[in-house]
This record gives structure tokens, sequence and C-alpha cells, in this order.
């Protein structure tokens, strides 16, 4: 499962169980006093298993049908507040009951009666360390129709800050996973301000203050959390990656973006609570966390250097393509599939490349060229000579960028030697956690490892090699993925069944679904998911491209395949059957031979 009941794991809950003669019902999801995280949704599901199966369910009125095995799946509406589904099973003149209570508190706007803010709601909610040019942002919710103001300690008073109506709120789950709704949740009474610091302006752990005042004239103020500092020392401040794959991101809690090894010097240029502002050049920028880099003593020069030469050498299985720098640059690579070619970005770096040596006997790079697309920002494009990319790892050694590109593997000519000596990594999600749960308590987890068992005795009897990440045994996704870019492997097959998130309707969104995150996989992910559909005959849950752990390896092409889904009382069944897992095998197996065979040389 990659997607969360309720925007939470379900881990294997302990289900309530109410017991009446020979009435049982059990309700795996929701679990008691849960919390439905979820904006403009009337309805949500339930569902869980009936014995025996011959008994008739009633959930709060209404008739709900057993499947077979008697898991039985709702999706009723619900109420703000504090919401209890009373559930009712009647069997030859018996009756058993259970109640289960959920929470649901949407955002509303606030009330008008009074003139209130509500803290939680207010930004900054954490310390901000900023230079002169940098915006301040001030936002809060509080009683709608107000006029409200925000105060900088010694800097700025009583700032006007715009009032909005309507403020929606996106419920993203019904659109990414549902229908495509636009649905949106609009609450009033949201107030924005900013500031632009001065060159002037001083400021050390200065508070924020903002005012609400209604028509009457009352007024509720708050002193935010988050204060302010300004940066007025003009010195550099620079740190360098402390782990192995440091992620840097567009903003504090947004999108991956850079993905550097141990030991890049990093700019700094701001703080936001305990997420550091990166300066790459002139026009981009990125966030980290704190715990992953290791500040400099203040004072550090900014790294400023020029690439001479590149090199490339015939490796075997990979060529490497060598980037001689003076200290680790930060850098990202970009892939595009037509033209196949990597493109590499090198922050703090100005060209004096006035050698390019290629090694003669490579057959796999076309071309490489460079070009300095702004100050101190160094573009190297490598053209490759293959039909499809097969996957590449980016590293320092020492402080030459070495990128190792790998070569179209030896694919046989027919549909029954496509796989020989082709090497396949399995990763069966989840464990140690169980991942999702189905209606009659079925883990994913252990349905996971039966399907790449099933798929790895169809890969084998085709000839492939075949690795795992697990077997019973648990790993975590960091581990997995550090064991795929250390395997080698020349496709990464991610098996697991799904779920979704509160507040969409499990009866129109079900079905098989296939996911990747890097250009080389797209093809492999819809050459399976159309065979999957035609297979397996299930609804076309969606092709997905997704950040993903197991999708993020760049060594070979990984797709993450959900072929069904845990909740679904009838597709639960069709998980748990041999004859539905070898469909899925085979579909799988079928999907991977058709690309084989289109990208062989």
């Amino acid at each position: 499962m990659i997607r969360l009941y309720g925007c939470l794991l379900l881990l294997l809950v302990v289900p309530a169980m109410i017991v009446a003669a020979d009435i049982e019902i059990t309700v795996i999801y929701p679990a008691e006093n849960d919390t439905i995280d979820a904006a403009a949704i009337d309805s949500n599901f339930i569902f869980g298993q009936v014995t025996p199966v011959q008994a008739q369910l009633y959930i709060n009125g209404r008739s709900v049908s057993l499947h077979k095995s008697g898991g039985f799946l709702a999706f009723l509406p619900i109420a703000h507040g504090d919401f209890i589904y009373s559930c009712r099973a009647v069997s030859a003149g018996d009756s058993a009951a259970l109640e289960r209570t959920v929470h649901y508190t949407p955002l509303r706007a606030m009330a008008t009666d009074s003139v209130a803010i509500d803290f939680d709601s207010v930004l900054p909610h954490s310390d901000l360390e900023l230079r002169a040019g940098d915006v301040v942002d001030v936002s809060f919710r509080g009683t709608p129709a107000c006029r409200a103001t925000f105060s900088i300690d010694g800097i700025v008073a009583d700032a006007p800050m715009s009032h909005e109506d309507d403020a929606g709120l996106l419920h993203w789950a019904e659109a990414v996973f549902g229908q495509g709704e636009v649905r949106r949740t609009d609450v009033a009474g949201l107030y924005r301000g900013s500031y632009f610091i001065q060159c002037a302006d001083t400021a050390v752990q200065v508070s924020i203050h903002c005012q609400l005042i209604d028509p009457a004239g009352d007024t509720a103020r708050v002193t935010l959390p988050g204060t302010l500092s300004i940066d007025k020392t003009g010195l550099p401040r620079m740190a360098e990656t402390a782990l192995d794959l440091t992620v840097l991101r567009t903003g504090p809690r947004k999108s991956y973006y850079y993905f550097l090894p141990r030991g890049v010097k990093l700019q700094l240029s701001g703080r936001q609570g305990r997420n550091y502002r990166i300066r790459l050049s002139d026009a981009e920028e990125a966030w980290v966390e704190d715990h992953k880099i290791r500040l400099l003593p203040l004072g550090t020069p900014a790294p400023h250097q020029h690439i001479e030469l590149v090199r490339t050498r015939d490796a075997g299985a990979y060529t490497r393509a060598s980037i001689y720098c003076s200290q680790r640059a930060p850098y990202r690579i970009v892939q595009s599939v037509a033209p196949n070619a990597l493109k590499v970005l090198l922050y703090g770096v100005t060209a004096d490349t006035d050698w390019i040596r290629y090694d003669f006997n490579d057959p796999l790079i076309r071309d490489i060229r460079w070009q300095q697309v702004g100050p101190h920002v160094y573009e190297l494009t490598i053209d490759l000579q293959q039909k499809h990319p097969w996957g590449y790892e980016a590293s320092y050694v020492e402080n030459q960028l070495c990128i190792d590109i790998k070569k179209t593997p030896a694919i046989g000519k027919r549909k029954r030697s496509a796989l020989r000596d082709v090497t396949v990594l399995l990763d069966p999600g989840h464990a140690p956690d169980t991942g999702a749960v189905g209606p009659t308590g079925y883990t994913e987890q252990e349905a996971n490892l039966l399907l790449s068992r099933a798929l790895a005795e169809k890969l084998r009897d085709r000839g492939a090699r075949v690795k795992f990440t697990r077997a019973e045994e648990g790993l975590s996704l960091a581990d997995r993925f550090d064991l795929a870019m250390n395997t080698e492997a020349d496709i990464l097959l991610s098996l697991h069944h799904n779920a979704i998130p509160a507040g969409v309707n499990p009866f129109k969104s079900r079905g098989s679904s296939t996911y990747y995150y890097h250009p080389q996989s797209r093809e492999l992910a819809r050459t399976i998911h159309r065979h999957m559909l035609r297979e397996l005959g299930l609804p076309d849950f969606g092709l997905y491209w997704d950040n993903l752990a197991m999708c993020r390896p760049t060594r070979m092409p990984a797709v993450l395949i959900e072929p069904a889904f845990m909740m679904h009382p009838e597709e639960e069944a069709k998980i748990r059957s041999s004859e539905f897992r070898a469909a899925c095998a085979d579909a799988i197996v079928d999907g991977v031979v058709e690309f084989l065979l289109k990208n062989r040389e």
C-alpha cells in the first residue's frame, strides 16, 4: 500500500469484535476514536467482517451487503464532531451490535459572536533568520469580516493585512485518487500580510504581533511563537552535507528536488525553524533540515571553482563520465528519454573546460558539451547512444563528480529468451509494518510476499536472475533504497496492494495502478500497467508519477505495482487466491518482456 486510510498508515489494528451467540462483527477500519483528517468530505468508508456470512448487516440503519468471505465495505454519510457508526448484524432470529466512534472536525470559519484569533493557525510559528530583501509573510485565521494588522518590534507597526473571504481548502485525496473533482471547503477568515526587509532594519529575535478588530471596536491580540532575526554580518555562512544521501527540498517540508552525497559544500542564506535555506545561484534556492548538514565556521569562503576537464572511461557494464572539480559542488541531474541524455547542473562553478576526452572504444556516449547557463551555474549535457536509458549513479570520488551510466543489458531476441540472464530485483512492500489490512484481517505484508514469490518463479522460468529486498524479515524503507542502489540489477519491481485516503468513494476508485519517478521508468510502468488491465480485468486506477522511496533508485528502471485493493472484499478475496497471484505475475512478466524486446540493442 502506498496510500493511507485517513492519511495515517493503517498498521494491524486490534479490531473491535462483538459476539452474540454465533454472530460476530469485526470492524477493521476505522479504529475506535480515530480522527478523520480530511477536508470537504461528507461521507467515509467503513469495512470489516461479519460471521456467519448468511447474516444481514445494517450500519446506521442502512443495509450493507456481505461478501461470501463475510467481508463488508460501506461508504456512508458522516457528520462533523463525534460521529458514531452503529453496526447491527441479524441471523436466525439472533443479533449482535457494535458502535464505532470517530472524530471529524474539518476546518470551519470561526464564530462571529466574538472576535478571536486561532493561535494554532498563526504563521510564522518558528523562528526566522533572514536578510535584507527577504519577505516576512504573516498569516492567521480569525473571526471573519474584521480588520487585521501585524507589527514587528522595532521595524514596522500596524501593517495592514488582507482578508480572504473564501480560502478554499482542496480535498486533495478526491482530486488525485477519486474522480478528479476539484472539491474545496470554503473557510472565511484568513488574513495575510507581508513585509520586505529593508537594508536599515535590524532585529535579533524580535517578536511579531497580530491584532484583529471587529466592526464594534473589540480587539483580539496575539504574539506569534516565531521571532525574527536579521543577518547583518555580511559574512558567508557555510555548511556541508552530513548524510550519505541528503535531500534538498523546494521549501520547508515541500517537494524533494536535489539528492546530494556526503561532504557537499552549501552556502546558507536564511533559516526557518529547523530548516536552512540554501543559495544555489542568483535564481535558485533550496531548503534542508538542520540535522542533515554540518555547520562550518563563520567566514568559511563560499565555494567558487572552475571545471577544466571532463573525461569518459569504458567500465564494462557502465561508462563513467568524470567531471574534474576542486571541491564537492552541489549538483542536479536531469534525465530525458527522447533524446536519451543526462543534463548535469553544477552550482558555484564557472567553465574553464578546454578538454573533453572520450574513451574511443566506448559505445555508449555519443557527445558531451557544456555551457555556462548563468553566473556560477555550469551545465554539462551527455548524449547517449542507446534506445532507452537503463540507469545511472552519481557520486563523488575524492572531488571528482563521477556519473556511472549503465549500458543496455544483453536481451534475447524472442519472448521466451528475452529475460535470460536479466537480473530483476523484487521488493515485497512493507515489513516490519503490516501495510494495508483487508476486511477479513489479511495483511498487505503477507500478500506482497506471496505475490513476489509467484512472480519470482515465473521470472526464473524465463531464465531471469531474481533477487529480493526481503524475505519474511523486515527491512526499513531507507535500508531497501540503499540495498537497491548497491545491487547489480537491471529492473526493480516493488510489489504492493492498495488502499485509499478517507473521503474517497472506494466503489468508484479501485483497481490496478502503477507508479514511477524517473523518466527511465515511465515506459516500463506504462507497459506493465497495460498488461495488468488486460489480464486482471479490474478497473484502471491509473498510472502515476509519484515520489516513492522504491521508485527513486537511479541505477535501474524502477516501478511500484499495485494490482488490487486490500480494502475491497471482492479484491481482497482475489488477492488471497493463488490463481489471481499467477495472473498478476503473468501480466507483470509479459509487461517486462515487451519492454525488454522493444529496447534491446
